[in-house]
């Protein structure tokens, strides 16, 4: 997978930004909807969400009406694996006419605002960073997010946090994991039974990939078990988010086209 680095969107291009805050009281859902700049095309590098306890809100992002990004998952974890970075290595595109939607949960005992920014590209951008690939015959880098979400009781050992593999092979980049009851949670990762992280504190995984990526990706194939093994070593019971950064392993998909 070839990466261009240090892009630098073209002089036409306009800053892209947006952000819109929720009420959501305690136990009530809402939406916070993106919709595309003037019906043009745009690109997405970066979601940076904040609420004042972004642990007790879930979140699920969805192109549309029925392509989820990721689902349920603690608004904290999606800050996590976003904040300490410039963003993907490439960005997720919205196309014309259609949209960026957060399904938004408060489960917590208080009434909570939510704000949600997203940072990206505009259709010139896009387009000038689709040409730079082109120009060296290289596929545009195609971001997926591999999540999952428990509860664990306390003193639960080595539970499957049930993050499923893509229906293609993708080769994962960042992870990022949040939860509720700090230096409690430890996490361990394989592969169709090969181990890619021993058993680690939740914070330490956040300390090796919270502004790196991975000294060496790995692939999880497609439909292959990829197992996100959680324990819970505290006296109360966990609320606990995975989400891992990755990318489309190998050539483009010819029924998902990058053209704008």
């Amino acid at each position: 997978m070839k990466i261009v680095t240090n892009f630098i969107p073209p002089t036409e291009s306009t800053p892209f930004n947006p952000a819109k805050t929720v009420d959501i009281p305690a136990g009530g859902s809402s939406q916070i909807l993106m919709n595309g700049m003037g019906g043009e095309s745009f690109g997405v590098r970066r979601i940076l969400p904040y609420a004042p306890n972004m642990d007790s809100i879930l979140v699920s992002a969805r192109l549309n009406e029925d392509l989820y990004l990721f689902r349920d998952l603690q608004l904290s974890v999606v800050h996590q694996l976003f904040k300490g970075t410039q963003g993907l290595l490439a960005p997720f595109i919205i196309q014309k006419s259609n949209s960026l939607v957060f399904e938004l949960e408060n489960i917590g005992p208080a009434k909570q605002p939510v704000n949600i920014q997203v940072i990206g590209y505009d259709h010139y951008g896009l387009s000038k960073l689709q040409a730079i690939y082109s120009e060296i015959g290289a596929p545009m880098p195609q971001p997926r997010f591999l999540y999952g979400y428990i509860v664990l009781p306390s003193g639960a050992v080595n539970m499957d946090m049930g993050v499923k593999a893509k229906s293609i092979d993708v080769q994962a980049r960042r992870l990022a994991m949040s939860s509720d009851r700090p230096g409690d949670i430890t996490a361990s990762l394989k592969v169709y039974n090969t181990t890619i992280r021993n058993e680690v504190f939740l914070e330490q995984i956040n300390d090796e990939f919270g502004q790196f990526y991975a000294n060496v990706p790995f692939i999880v194939g497609s439909n292959v078990p990829f197992q996100v093994y959680t324990s819970n070593n505290g006296p109360s019971q966990a609320h606990v988010s995975f989400l891992c950064e990755a990318y489309v392993s190998g050539q483009t998909e010819s029924n998902n086209p990058l053209k704008v």
